[in-house]
């Protein structure tokens, strides 16, 4: 929404997650779709590889 974008909210939100569990590995499933892209562009600015989309790791199954 709109009124919701921009804010830093989720920027902040996925910060506090690195922060917490800085030993995880982290990538976004299914597609960017083409008005997401700046959005994790924006988000993935100061991450060191950014968020991009990677293979599904091998236990993971479609469904």
């Amino acid at each position: 929404m709109p009124e919701y974008q921009r804010g830093g909210l989720a920027s902040a939100a996925l910060a506090q997650l690195r922060a917490e569990h800085s030993g995880l590995s982290w990538h976004t499933l299914g597609g960017h779709l083409r008005e997401s892209r700046p959005f994790w562009a924006a988000v993935g600015e100061n991450v060191p590889g950014g968020y991009q989309q990677r293979e599904v790791c091998p236990h993971i199954t479609p469904g």
